[in-house]
């Protein structure tokens, strides 16, 4: 008896559908791509709990005769090619005749389909890849399918899916991208009767890329333009000083094809080199149009990964537009100063009153004398303090009418003169028991060492600590402790900030949005996918508010968390962004506040990520270095 057998055409679709079709975002990228190849002006895209339910999409194509309608679902059948040799030249999103045959094979398929020149439309339904009814419809010019109850044949598959929010983002993704490559299609996104994405047709890329990523990003993209024997390249670039957190806002496309390649990004980002800042991404949308027998789409069934005939030189092309674009534009950044960030000696001195007053009425004042303007040890700061300073400054024991504010040009001999003051930071008339529970030792400042480390004499030795990781680590605690106790204090913003996202961040604001608002974010829905910020947690300090709530969402979009985690993360993140950073001069005054606010710490040690905020050398060693000992 053979053990080889020939596979039924059912077992092969399926097999066939595992390598095509692997999360509801796959079936709407194959429909789509077959919307654009019939000419598609318009295309709506509607699903239910996630596409698992319902996927439907709409075009006003050139839809298909009922001979056609009745062939498409046929395994390799298609209309772009017929002869071996056409596959060295495709031209067309589709080619292989796979994607309806696999995707009837996993779901319960229905099309409707018409074209100009017929009076009548024509209906097919399919269950698990067979035919179960068919007949003449009324129908609009074009085709509509419904994929419903996706994967009910191969439960194993529906069960590795991702969560709601993961795979609704890999619709919108994949809807976005080929909005993004087609600015004179209408495109059109429905959840559950709610819009998601509206692109609508535009005469132009850039105002295509508004409707996606926003107008202040659009306005701010410098245009690529290059052309030479291989191929040619059109698109946008974002200044450096737009960079992202994330690759979210990556867009490549061959030949009106959206694709995943990793050695063309690799190029961009060469391109960018010594203008990017750690850990950021470039914003990009680039077309390259290319002799189609010069690349190979053939490589995967999805068809996003694509191969090069001569690939070092599209590298190298790549490279050479985008470092051309950044070389020939003007890439200082035009700050927008607003009222209420203007810190002058006049407003300060009204918030320091009004800081007084506050913190009376509070309790009893508990003060730590400085000296006075002009004699030895005055504190100048040279830089703009916040008010955020100002109430730390009152809850640590500083008396706020004996310090100066002194312009960002103070002279430098000023500057050196606090280096030179020597303090002892205790914490300002604590009980006994408050003191024994301290975990940092008493400790004598000296000063600031390379605008980073704070240098301090212990009793049997000295320490040296870290500035933004010490500070870090005090307001990581602050963010925890108002998020744990539901007591979260607030600044309203004199003018209210309108933040823009693209849909799939506004999947993660709405799924994350509640603790935001805990920790003191005030969102308010500003139309589309725009919000208001309203208030900000006090704690924030200098840092803009745009800055950290896309930060955060970038986070939010990078991890898988559990539900557990990402309170963690976001606090994590927003002390690490709130803190004072490495090259930023302080005053002693400044210092002593860390260092008090760390000693009250839980864990003073480490910062939130790990590192550590403190490390000594005791006087045996220092004597063993210079060989006392």
């Amino acid at each position: 008896m053979p053990t080889i057998t020939i596979l039924s055409e059912d077992l092969i679709n399926k097999i066939a559908a595992g390598e095509v079709i692997e999360r509801p975002a796959s079936v709407i990228k194959e429909l789509v791509e077959n919307a654009l190849d019939a000419k598609a002006a318009k295309i709506l895209v509607e699903i239910k709990d996630y596409g698992k339910e319902l996927i439907k999409v709409s075009d006003n194509g050139l839809g298909m005769s009922e001979e056609d309608a009745k062939l498409c679902f046929l395994r390799h059948s298609t209309s772009k090619i017929k002869y071996a040799e056409d596959l060295f030249s495709i031209s067309t999103l589709g080619f292989r005749g796979e994607a309806l045959a696999s995707i009837a094979a996993v779901s319960r398929l229905s099309i409707t389909t018409k074209t100009k020149d017929k009076l009548e439309g024509y209906t097919i339904v399919i269950e698990g890849g067979k035919i179960v009814q068919s007949s003449y419809a009324a129908a609009e010019p074009g085709t509509v399918l419904e994929v419903r109850n996706l994967f009910f044949n191969t439960p194993a598959r529906k069960k590795f899916l991702k969560t709601d929010a993961v795979e609704l983002r890999h619709i919108i993704d994949v809807v976005q991208q080929y909005a993004l490559a087609h600015p004179a299609i209408a495109f059109r996104l429905i959840q559950e009767g709610k819009e998601v994405l509206n692109s609508p047709a535009v005469p132009d890329r850039r105002s295509n890329i508004a409707s996606i990523y926003g107008i202040a990003i659009a306005k701010d993209l410098l245009e690529v333009h290059h052309q030479d024997e291989l191929l040619s390249i059109q698109g946008f670039i974002a200044p450096p000083y737009q960079v992202r957190n994330d690759k979210s806002q990556q867009a490549l496309f061959v030949n009106e094809r959206w694709v995943r390649n990793e050695e063309i990004s690799a190029a961009v980002y060469e391109a960018y080199h010594s203008l990017l800042f750690v850990n950021r991404h470039p914003v990009f949308v680039l077309h390259l149009n290319i002799n189609p027998r010069r690349i190979d789409v053939n490589v995967h069934p999805t068809k996003s990964l694509i191969r090069f005939e001569q690939k070092e030189k599209v590298c190298a092309a790549v490279q050479s537009a985008v470092r051309e674009t950044l070389r020939r534009n003007n890439l200082i950044p035009e700050v927008e100063i607003r009222q209420q960030t203007l810190m002058n000696e006049e407003i300060m001195k009204e918030e320091i009153a009004a800081a007084e007053e506050i913190a009376t009425a509070g309790g009893t004042e508990k003060t730590k004398k400085i000296p006075q303007p002009g004699k030895p040890g005055h504190a100048h700061y040279a830089f703009e303090p916040s008010t955020q300073l100002i109430f730390e400054m009152k809850e640590a024991g500083f008396s706020l009418e004996q310090l100066s504010v002194t312009p960002a040009f103070q002279e430098e001999e000023q500057v050196n003169e606090i280096a030179s003051i020597e303090t002892h930071v205790t914490l300002p008339e604590e009980s006994e028991e408050s003191s024994r529970q301290l975990k940092i030792p008493p400790l004598r400042l000296l000063g600031q060492i390379h605008k980073t480390f704070f240098i301090a004499e212990m009793e049997a030795g000295v320490v040296f600590i870290d500035q933004h990781a010490a500070h870090e680590r005090v307001l990581y605690e602050k963010f925890r402790g108002q998020l744990l106790n539901r007591k979260k204090a607030v600044q309203a913003l004199l003018q209210p900030d309108i933040i823009e996202f693209t849909a799939a961040e506004m999947v993660v604001l709405q799924q994350f949005q509640g603790v935001l608002e805990q920790l003191g974010f005030g969102l308010e829905p500003f139309g589309g996918t725009a919000m208001k910020i309203t208030t900000i947690p006090s704690l924030l300090g200098r840092v803009q508010p745009k800055e950290m709530i896309y930060d955060l969402i970038s986070g939010l979009k990078e991890g898988k968390l559990k539900a557990s985690e990402f309170q963690e993360m976001i606090i994590t993140r927003m002390a690490c962004r709130s803190a004072v950073m490495a090259g930023e001069e302080l005053t002693i005054p400044q210092m002593e506040i860390i260092l008090q606010q760390l000693a009250e710490t839980e864990l003073p040690y480490t910062c939130p990520h790990g590192r550590p905020t403190i490390i000594k050398t005791t006087a045996v060693e220092l004597e063993r270095k210079f060989r006392r000992r």
